[in-house]
């Protein structure tokens, strides 16, 4: 069984060690705490637990906290979306089922920190998951955190000034065509849709503005504009 010890304190102050065997290692541990009660619940849990201090720890975090965890926070964030699409709160739950419930939904809404975040974070980018995967699932953390500050859960949100990863790759540089390559790709194209293609590489419209140009143009219009170009 699990043990206290009382000392006195140069200070008048009284500390309160308890002391076990580790199960595992046969070795006596030990640690001191500031109060009598403390030191009485970890005793007990010691002793229902068979002197597992990681079980004992668990269950003492778990006591010594009354809010819910992150899982049930974002999942009251989501239940309080006023007039949300079923599109969204389709996507919401899946992504707190696949990626956030299993990893820190079981962490109390007012431990959760940046260190939590950022192995979060670390994890996502081992198993492969975009920068815009990652960055979605944790907007809908930094909103669910948000809402557990309106409902006095905790007094800041853990997400600001988390680092997200940026997406970019050192070799997605932006490749240019030279004259003679584009010259190339001209010959070996269509008639039709050579002038739409000179059109949108002169200007640099986007290839989306430039089918929206209005029908009320004159035949051959991009071809004029692109002579008026050259």
């Amino acid at each position: 069984m699990a043990s206290i010890w009382e000392r006195k304190k140069s200070d008048g102050s009284t500390s309160f060690t308890v002391r076990w065997r580790n199960p595992e290692t046969r070795k006596q541990e030990g640690i001191t705490l500031a109060t009598s009660a403390e030191a009485q619940t970890l005793k007990r849990l010691l002793d229902a637990n068979n002197q597992s201090f990681e079980i004992a720890q668990h269950a003492m975090v778990a006591n010594q906290t009354k809010a819910p965890t992150v899982s049930a926070v974002i999942q009251e964030h989501i239940d309080f979306l006023v007039r949300p699409s079923v599109g969204t709160v389709h996507t919401y739950q899946t992504m707190l089922k696949l990626h956030i419930a299993d990893v820190i939904g079981h962490i109390p809404v007012d431990k959760l920190d940046y260190r939590h975040l950022t192995y979060w974070i670390k994890g996502m980018q081992t198993k492969g998951r975009s920068a815009k995967t990652i960055k979605n699932n944790h907007g809908l953390i930094f909103s669910a955190m948000e809402t557990a500050v309106r409902l006095g859960y905790r007094k800041d949100n853990p997400c600001r000034g988390v680092q997200l990863p940026s997406g970019e790759k050192a070799e997605d540089e932006a490749r240019f065509l030279t004259h003679a390559e584009f010259g190339l790709i001209l010959e070996d194209m269509g008639e039709r849709y050579k002038a739409l293609t000179q059109f949108l590489v002169m200007t640099g419209t986007r290839f989306g503005e430039a089918t929206a140009v209005p029908r009320s143009y004159p035949p051959g219009f991009l071809t004029a504009v692109v002579d008026l170009i050259r």
